[in-house]
């Protein structure tokens, strides 16, 4: 108990990251329990280790899981850290003290629903934050399916009979094949809201050839996650839409600093300042790629990570990036309207510091809804740049290159039968703005892309991604939606349509109404979408019915700025204009 006391203490393992779970706190609990009351020193070590459990680790699990669960690192991380303490620290404590924290704490069932929801159609897990292994099994979803007594989960992990085994260490309750129901996930809501995280994830059935789609605007929780507060992907017969980048060949490489961490590398807007160029600070400064994202905030940066819920809320300021005002689900729709300003901006941004970096957006909104019944997503932004001259770029990356027609693209992706992918395509189109232009930024050479260079690891990445994980999806580059002129404020307004590759449903119609409004008439409804500048949101109109939602959100106070700040704004805007 000491040893690990000491390496909690003087490495600062944070209930944020993955190394606490991984798994020194583990330990220290089993160990404290086994010796409580045998000798004095034992009870010291008990109050360190019931303040760590109940005071430091508690909060933060209910900080980011919510009451619907989740957690905030990418892909393996979850197998590694959380997915093997999540079950196994709760039911240690309730052995030894009859507390029953899987029943007062919804976060820890909600974690479950998150293990599943994560799973792609091709049962994979989601492309998301750092992660080079995409089937990674997450030990505590099988003892905590079993202890919530949830079919669909526990087929997931378990889909084929077998005899009763113990389903973790130490203490956790034998398998239960009764529990095996192929119908069972079938029966679960077609979407699902993270309210911790601030992300949903929709599909428009779970069966392999699913449309699946996820979304995230939330608050920063430090430990490998990426700069994508607003960013979306799409999967129909292969990803579509995706988190692009390569992980590797090591945490902090070039690619994986310059590109993949940072906003560039994901399915959101940038707003470039040319003299965004401040150093990394460290023992040697760092020049990392000026890519006209969000604030450099997060494992990586040159940061220790908040040790309790008190550490991240005294710098809350930092670590607020992203408020998901409005969340609807019905009508076969599902909406997030999202303020993504402070994952750019905060009262510390302006002088150009590494991480706060200089004062670029004064608004960045993003309305994306997912409407099931006609198989498209509409995605609706609301940007306004600190200066007119700050290049702006709607930025969607993906595995093939595009055909691009004017307002148009569409792309294929071959069938993938080792990959349970079928095919797919998808087509996009943009109403906004009325001057835009798409542009194609990949291929050979290019495929990590930012801020004048390649980020391929001196030429050596495809051969270190083709020894890595053959699941991985790099991606070839990105499409970017430019407007045609300068100016502060800019909407951008862009239907995709996901389709399998064969066989699959007519494309819908996509008519402008004006300048603030689409009609999408798809093969099975009508649908208008109403936006209006000034406001996140919008109203949908379903013509058939007369019917209209209102799904529109006040506006956000601005972002605070000092008062030289703001002064020197209004005489720069009062010189531009």
């Amino acid at each position: 108990m000491d040893f690990l006391i000491n390496v909690i203490r003087k490495q600062r393992l944070s209930p944020y990251n993955v190394y606490l779970y991984n798994s020194p706190l583990q330990a220290l609990v089993a160990a404290n329990l086994a010796l409580y009351r045998d000798s004095a020193r034992a009870d010291i070590a008990m109050r360190f280790t019931y303040d760590l459990w109940k005071n430091r680790v508690l909060p933060v699990w209910r900080q980011i899981m919510g009451k619907q669960g989740g957690w905030h690192e990418g892909n393996e991380y979850v197998g590694i850290g959380i997915g093997q303490a999540v079950y196994r620290l709760p039911a240690m404590w309730l052995a030894a003290t009859g507390e029953d924290i899987f029943a007062h704490e919804p976060g820890i069932q909600g974690f479950l629903d998150f293990a599943v929801y994560r799973t792609r159609p091709d049962g994979t897990c989601m492309r998301w934050g750092d992660g080079s292994f995409f089937k990674r099994i997450v030990p505590d979803v099988l003892p905590l399916a079993v202890r919530y007594r949830d079919a669909g989960a526990y087929t997931l992990v378990r889909p084929s009979p077998r005899p009763p085994e113990p389903s973790a260490w130490p203490w956790g309750p034998l398998t239960d094949p009764t529990l095996l129901d192929p119908q069972a996930l079938g029966m679960r809501p077609l979407d699902k809201h993270l309210d911790g995280l601030g992300m949903l994830i929709a599909r428009s059935d779970w069966g392999q050839d699913a449309t699946y789609f996820t979304f995230k605007a939330g608050d920063n929780y430090w430990s490998h996650s990426h700069l994508d507060q607003g960013a979306f992907t799409l999967y129909k017969g292969g990803a579509l839409a995706i988190d692009s980048g390569f992980y590797g060949p090591h945490y902090g490489s070039e690619e994986h600093l310059n590109y993949q961490y940072q906003s560039v590398a994901h399915n959101l807007v940038t707003v470039t300042d040319p003299d965004d160029t401040a150093p990394m600070p460290g023992k040697t400064a760092r020049r990392i790629a000026n890519d006209g994202g969000q604030r450099r905030i997060g494992s990586g940066w040159g940061r220790s990570a908040p040790m309790d819920l008190g550490e991240w809320l005294a710098e809350r300021e930092t670590y607020h990036t992203g408020t998901l005002l409005r969340h609807y689900s019905g009508d076969d729709l599902v909406v997030a309207v999202a303020d993504v300003t402070p994952a750019y901006t905060n009262i510390r941004s302006g002088p150009g510091e590494f991480s706060a970096r200089t004062r670029r957006v004064e608004r960045m909104w993003r309305t994306i809804a997912y409407d099931r019944a006609n198989d498209v997503v509409v995605i609706h932004d609301q940007v306004v740049a600190t200066r007119a001259r700050f290049p702006k770029r709607w930025l969607l990356h993906t595995q093939a290159q595009p055909n691009i027609a004017g307002r148009s693209f569409s792309l294929e992706l071959p069938p993938d039968p080792t990959r349970k992918q079928s095919g797919g395509r998808l087509f996009g189109e943009f109403i906004l703005p009325a001057d835009g232009r798409w542009n194609w930024v990949g291929g050979p050479g290019r495929e990590f892309w930012v801020d004048g260079t390649d980020y391929n690891e001196d030429g050596r990445i495809h051969a270190q991604i083709a020894h890595a994980d053959p699941l991985i999806e790099p991606g070839i580059g990105r499409l970017e939606l430019v407007p045609g002129s300068a100016r502060r404020a800019d909407r951008f307004l862009v239907v995709l349509t996901p389709r399998l590759l064969e066989g699959d449903a007519a494309l819908p119609e996509i008519v402008a109404l004006g300048d603030t409004s689409v009609e999408v008439r798809g093969p099975r409804r009508t649908v208008r979408w109403h936006f209006a500048a000034g406001r996140p949101g919008a109203e949908v109109e379903f013509p058939a019915s007369g019917r209209r939602l209102d799904l529109r959100c006040p506006a956000p106070p601005p972002i605070a700025q000092s008062w030289w700040q703001g002064i020197g704004n209004w005489l720069y805007r009062r010189f531009e204009a």
